[in-house]
């Protein structure tokens, strides 16, 4: 079975709180592994109506992630609610967190301009000299820091002037004059320490993932960089690949 994407509710105010209210019933029963409360008890610790909760969880059925059945329990397939947050597919950090149910929040940390760097430049094949906005960013997900990151955008020129809280993404765009439509995006795993352990409200040595992006135009220009830290309790992600048989089976 193929599962859309959550998606994003729109205009009902009432129902994106009984939604992400319910998300996080949703969230606490895949990591326990245990049914969802029954209607009474989430109409009453949601205080939603039993109709705004039959809508919530019909939102969510649809994409496969609760399982309900008349007269039983109300189950979460966990492989479906990681299907909703992919690594192959790219969302606004933002927005991931509102279809996880989460209260998000985004400040910016840092800006200005400097060399693009040796690291960076040899990926997008740039001198390391070469001017660049770097932009550093943190996420909250219900006040928790869910994800930093550090963002490198090569500038034609060092005179260009940027809204440092506007999407790297929309950043790229103006610059180059075409959008970001693939990202090579590398997993990996750190340890966090001094100025990043301090700034994810963390214990030296706790683990992050972490994902080096670098985003492309449809020229095949690279067009940013990015490298992010994730709280791995925060999000899951999943990478969906396609099982090919082996050469000379059947």
């Amino acid at each position: 079975m193929t599962y859309l994407p959550l998606p994003r509710p729109l205009g009902d105010r009432a129902h994106l709180r009984v939604l992400h209210g319910l998300l996080r019933f949703v969230r606490e029963a895949a990591a326990s592994r245990t049914p969802l409360p029954g209607e009474l008890e989430l109409t009453a610790r949601l205080e939603c109506t039993r109709q705004q909760l039959r809508n919530a969880m019909a939102a969510l059925e649809a994409q496969g992630i609760v399982r309900r059945r008349q007269g039983s329990v109300t189950t979460v397939d966990p492989i479906a609610l990681r299907l909703s947050v992919r690594l192959e597919e790219q969302f606004e950090h933002t927005d991931l967190l509102d279809r996880l149910g989460y209260q998000s929040e985004v400040e910016t940390l840092s800006s200005g301009t400097k060399a693009l760097g040796a690291d960076a430049g040899a990926l997008m094949e740039l001198a390391a000299e070469m001017p660049a906005l770097a932009v550093r960013k943190r996420w909250r997900a219900d006040g928790v820091v869910a994800m930093i990151a550090d963002d490198l955008l090569p500038l034609d020129t060092a005179e260009r002037s940027f809204d440092p809280d506007e999407s790297v993404f929309t950043a790229a765009a103006k610059v180059w004059g075409e959008p970001v439509i693939w990202e090579v995006s590398t997993p990996g795993v750190a340890t966090l320490h001094g100025e990043l352990a301090a700034l994810f409200e963390r214990a030296e040595g706790s683990p992050v993932m972490t994902s080096e992006i670098v985003g492309i135009g449809a020229s095949g220009r690279r067009l940013m960089h990015s490298f992010e830290y994730h709280a791995p309790d925060i999000v899951s992600y999943s990478l969906v690949r396609t099982v090919r048989p082996p050469w000379g089976g059947a």
